[in-house]
């Protein structure tokens, strides 16, 4: 009788014994036959059972069990389930692994072997020595099971426990588990990871989870695996860049990839992803860019020309529709500035400031938030060189002292930071002093009288400027936010109370009462009380 046949019959006669509660010494003889025939047959054996149907019987579940607790059977029963996981793709008819597709049946049913052979304490010992190469390929197929359905064969059966990234995960658990690592599952559970990982749009983030705890808890562990992974930022498959290159930008938040001598094949591969077809991917490795900052800070000086163009790039990338890319690219710049010197900057330092402009009125909070707050970053650049900045400082000042009123609190404490940072370029010791002591952090404003006496020091300081003042905050009259409407009109009124007779004459009057009559239609009432004001202190002018 060929292996299948003498398996089948073997497996037939377990389920029976088991479905019969029968004498247990007889479900153990069964067991025990099936691993004579592994041990002469392991290849064959283990085709076979993969090919027992799903979701695996009592019977199925018991030999592989069994397969894990025999020590001179475990490891190559390991060794060619992890070959088949490899040789399995996402899905039958798709490279891409693309919410909807299907799982392959050999894919599941190798996932949910390895499952059952690991959960044995007996396995432990092939477990930890196959743990190199076990961890980045249940990590892969976790990333191919994202989104995807069972077999086509399977649907209409009970599915119950049968989700393809569901059985992954739990995989990936319990390999974690028998390999001495109870402290990583704990971990990225209690900070809920493993769920994460089983949503399409919050996959990445589970990952960079699950590399927290590897950096933290076990960093030894990680040489091989980094190793396995940077080969795949190549994949063709998007899912699987996806998934090694959240891990691997993650890592580059801890320190122990620098005291692994991992920093510099990480950052050389994160490098090269700039110009990757997944948005997301490019987005991921420009946040490993960024961890640098927290996780090496004293590397960033040594890479700080790689991570300066980079970041440059990500703000020039055209293949960004939601801006995705710039905001990453905004945000990674601003951590890393704190540990760069002038020179390292001062060739970019102008074209970056000029890039981020027009994120400070974003709709999104994020945008306004991390551009202003980038700004305030790169103004101590500018000083050695004021004529370089300073213009761009002037530029953007009413925009800045306006969105101190912005309606969310994180663009507000943006404003105030930079607005500080700015200050002692503006040539005005009064604006100076005043932006340092009223705009800390922890302390409340006043803004009307704010904006009053920054009306004074600037007509005092930079009276050329009036016109620039005053058409900019006309433009803000048409701001979606009625906060800075009801600012922009306050403070046009204070540039009127502080401007002499001369600086008087070159307002184009008509034109500003014209605005400002207009925006008296305002629907919200403060916009229409602050406009009322200005229009009052206008008489002085007629």
């Amino acid at each position: 009788m060929a292996v299948p046949e003498l398996l089948a019959a073997l497996h037939a006669r377990l389920q029976f014994l088991q479905q019969e509660d029968r004498d247990q010494e007889l479900q153990r003889a069964a067991q025990g036959w099936v691993l004579l025939l592994a041990l002469q047959h392991p290849q064959s054996v283990v085709g076979c059972l993969l090919g027992s149907p799903l979701p695996f019987d009592g019977a199925a579940r018991s030999l592989w069990r069994a397969l894990g607790a025999e020590a001179s059977l475990a490891p190559p029963v390991l060794q060619r389930l992890q070959e088949r996981l490899g040789r399995a793709g996402p899905c039958p008819d798709s490279a891409a692994g693309t919410k909807g597709s299907a799982a392959t049946g050999l894919a599941l049913a190798a996932t949910l072997a390895l499952d059952e052979l690991m959960s044995v304490p007996e396995a432990a010992a092939a477990v930890l020595e196959r743990f190199p190469a076990l961890f980045p390929a249940l990590l892969l197929r976790l990333s191919c099971a994202l989104g995807v359905r069972l077999p086509r064969a399977l649907q209409g059966r009970d599915r119950a426990g049968l989700q393809p990234c569901r059985c992954a995960v739990q995989t990936l658990r319990t390999m974690l588990a028998r390999a001495g690592n109870d402290d990583v599952v704990q971990d990225v559970g209690s900070a809920g990871g493993w769920e994460l990982m089983e949503i399409p749009e919050r996959h990445h983030d589970g990952i960079a989870l699950l590399a927290r705890a590897m950096a933290r808890l076990c960093g030894p562990r990680l040489p091989p695996i980094v190793r396995s992974l940077i080969p795949v930022l190549g994949s063709a498959l998007e899912c699987q860049r996806v998934t090694s290159s959240a891990f691997l930008a993650e890592l580059l938040n801890h320190n122990v990839v620098n005291d692994l001598m991992l920093l510099e094949p990480i950052l050389d591969a994160l490098t090269a992803l700039e110009k990757d077809s997944c948005l997301l991917v490019r987005v991921l490795a420009l946040r490993g860019l960024g961890n640098v900052a927290s996780g090496s800070p004293e590397q960033i000086r040594r890479h700080g020309s790689q991570l300066l163009a980079s970041m440059v790039n990500g703000l020039d990338d055209k293949d960004d529709p939601n801006n995705l890319l710039a905001l990453e690219a905004m945000s990674s710049l601003s951590r890393i500035l704190d540990h760069l010197e002038e020179r390292d900057v001062q060739s970019m330092v102008l074209r970056v400031a000029i890039r981020i402009r027009p994120f400070f009125d974003s709709e999104h909070a994020e945008l306004r938030h991390s551009s202003i707050l980038l700004f305030g970053n790169l103004s101590r650049f500018g000083r050695a060189d004021s004529e370089v900045f300073s213009e761009q400082i002037l530029n953007g000042l009413v925009t800045l002292l306006l969105h101190l009123q912005d309606p969310q609190p994180d663009v507000v404490k943006a404003c105030k930071f930079a607005l500080r940072m700015c200050g002692p370029s503006l040539g005005c010791e009064g604006l100076r002093e005043m932006f340092a002591n009223h705009l800390r952090e922890e302390r409340g404003l006043h803004y009307g009288e704010f904006v009053n006496d920054a009306a004074k020091f600037l007509m005092r300081s930079h009276p050329a400027l009036l016109s620039r003042l005053i058409s900019t905050n006309l433009f803000y009259f048409k701001s979606p936010w009625r906060e800075l409407r009801a600012a922009a009109a306050m403070f046009i009124g204070f540039l009127v109370l502080h401007m002499d007779e001369e600086q008087g004459q070159q307002v184009d009057l008509d034109q500003l009462i014209s605005a400002l009559q207009l925006l008296l239609q305002d629907p919200a009432p403060a916009v229409r009380v602050k406009v009322a004001e200005t229009l009052g202190r206008l008489a002085r002018l007629l």
